[in-house]
């Protein structure tokens, strides 16, 4: 089978002559239709990343075909997505219901082979832990692969009470920032305003529907934006520094701020106004992965809003994965999904 391979920093390669992965009793065998680029992925091939040791398949944002079933959960056929980090299943955590904060979690991509491939296997705990997810068949695949990033979206909007706002706040349009744009509007939100340069993911907002202000303007108009008190929920999906101390003055009173883009370890402090926190009394909160029930109200959105989703994905061939790291390097496209077969 075909395979993307992780040697070390930089050294990513397509493998055309790999064996394809054994089906573990009470697991099963994948076979992928497509598969998407993850800014974590980009970030492993410019920088690395602790949790991966080489050699390794990558990827974690996928959909397929069960190929093998050696488990009653699955059968032949069956079309499914993933939430891809396996909880343990036992801390305090995974008892919550909080699998995405597991203590001691493995994840496909890292310490288990990836996706990006034409195969995938998947252990027992996957599929115990009820971290394989149904996909209809009438979801187009490009569009299922993207079920993974935005049930990370479904867990940041999560934490407020989105469905009762009017006016949010995108900063950053890269493939999280249109995710978060389009599920807030399937939530009802009317006005919302996204932020970022000119080019091309500035230009599928604005197809999309979406209002778009370059950064240098915003201090001048948002108010103008969100009723003269400032948007009811920001949300961060820039990694930058600067924009990140910024943010929350965005917020009006009694406001949220969501903090979904990470910062490299090198500049993850911000400076932040602690009185305006205190007298605003802003909701500044953080959101790393998804559940298994939240990649379930992804694809239910998918399902919903596939057409709009479409729009912001460019789907090349696995051999061009190259490109495709490069075109999300250089700002010229949202979201890559590489498919392994014509």
């Amino acid at each position: 089978m075909k395979r993307l391979q992780w040697y070390g920093i930089k050294d990513l390669r397509l493998e055309t002559d790999a064996p394809v992965p054994q089906c573990e009793e009470g697991g099963v065998l994948v076979k992928t239709e497509a598969f998407s680029v993850c800014g974590t992925d980009i970030k492993a091939y410019n920088a690395g990343n602790n949790r991966l040791t080489h050699p390794q398949t990558v990827g974690h944002e996928f959909v397929g075909r069960i190929e093998e079933s050696k488990t009653p959960v699955f059968k032949k056929g069956d079309r499914v997505v993933m939430a891809p980090t396996i909880g343990c299943g036992v801390c305090y955590y995974c008892k919550a219901g909080r699998r995405n904060l597991c203590a001691a979690p493995r994840s496909i991509g890292f310490q288990i082979p990836g996706a990006m491939a034409e195969y995938l296997a998947l252990p027992p705990d996957a599929i115990s832990g009820g971290h394989l997810v149904s996909c209809p068949d009438d979801i187009p695949a490009p569009v299922a692969a993207i079920a993974e990033p935005l049930s990370c979206v479904v867990n940041g909007l999560s934490r407020a009470p989105v469905s009762k706002m009017q006016d949010v706040l995108i900063i950053g349009l890269g493939a999280i920032g249109l995710l978060h744009a389009i599920a807030i509007r399937s939530a009802g939100v009317k006005n919302i305003v996204t932020s970022d340069f000119a080019g091309q993911k500035a230009e599928i907002a604005k197809a999309l529907g979406f209002t778009v202000i370059r950064p240098e303007d915003l201090d001048g108009v948002y108010r103008e934006y969100s009723g003269g008190l400032g948007f009811e929920l920001v949300v961060i999906a820039a990694p930058v520094q600067s924009i990140q101390e910024k943010a929350p003055s965005y917020a009006r009173k009694g406001g949220y701020v969501s903090y979904f883009a990470s910062l490299p370890p090198d500049r993850e402090k911000l400076g932040l106004s602690s009185r305006m926190i205190h007298y605003n009394e802003l909701v500044l909160y953080g959101t790393s992965d998804s559940t298994p029930d939240q990649v379930k109200e992804a694809v239910k959105l998918l399902q919903l809003c596939k057409d709009e989703f479409a729009k912001m994905i460019t789907v090349l061939p696995m051999e061009k994965w190259l490109e495709g790291y490069q075109g999300v390097m250089d700002m010229k496209y949202a979201k890559v999904v590489l498919t392994p077969r014509e």
